[in-house]
């Protein structure tokens, strides 16, 4: 066969069954099963079903670059899995208790604005704005902090140290993630004024 006639591979960005993508899916899978566990007084399974399964959020990061799985849905999927994940516990903390409203709406609201801006940027040309490090910490620290709170709410040992810890990152991850959301404005707001000053200056 010559070479016009071969199948040219798929390009990177445009792949769609790499294994950072299967475990971004797997994590999103997995919230309906957490839910109905840690609703079901199955606090144990669900704390560690959940714990597994966040440590696929760094997981799939590390394979992305090492095996240049980088995709262009796996930079949508990623995040979206990430607040899926997040929001889903925080409502289930505050439905037994462990977790105050206020700094669940707190996190719960930051994602929902983040969510309604995307769409309104990009309809002004914004381009994409990549996760910067404030928002990889919040989220980090998010996932840490939640998942601590949902141990102490457990049969598990050290139930006193996990609830201190885990509210203390959890307090940590809502402030970082409100700074991350102003840097990501602010980047929206530059790229707004650079296009009109541009397009005002022909």
């Amino acid at each position: 066969m010559e070479d016009s006639d071969k199948i040219a591979p798929p390009a990177a960005d445009s792949r769609v069954w790499t294994l950072p993508n299967v475990l971004s899916l797997l994590r999103l899978g997995s919230v309906p099963l957490f839910l109905y566990l840690f609703v079901n007084d199955r606090e144990e399974a669900a704390v560690i079903l959940y714990g597994v399964f966040a440590w696929t959020d760094f997981l799939d990061g590390v394979i992305a670059r090492r095996f240049d799985q980088v995709s262009e849905l796996g930079k949508l999927l990623d995040p979206l899995a990430d607040r899926v994940f997040i929001i889903a516990l925080a409502v289930a903390l505050v439905a037994t208790e462990a977790l105050p409203w206020g700094i669940a709406a707190a996190i719960v609201v930051r994602d929902l604005i983040m969510l309604a801006a995307f769409p309104i940027l990009e309809h002004r040309g914004v381009p994409r704005m990549r996760v910067n490090f404030t928002g990889k910490t919040a989220t980090a620290a998010l996932l840490f902090g939640l998942t601590w709170l949902a141990w102490a709410e457990t049969s598990f040992p050290l139930t006193d140290i996990a609830r201190g810890l885990g509210m203390s990152f959890t307090i940590f991850g809502a402030v970082a993630y409100w700074v991350a959301a102003s840097m990501y404005a602010r980047q929206a707001v530059e790229y707004l004024r650079a296009t009109q000053e541009t397009a005002g200056g022909r």
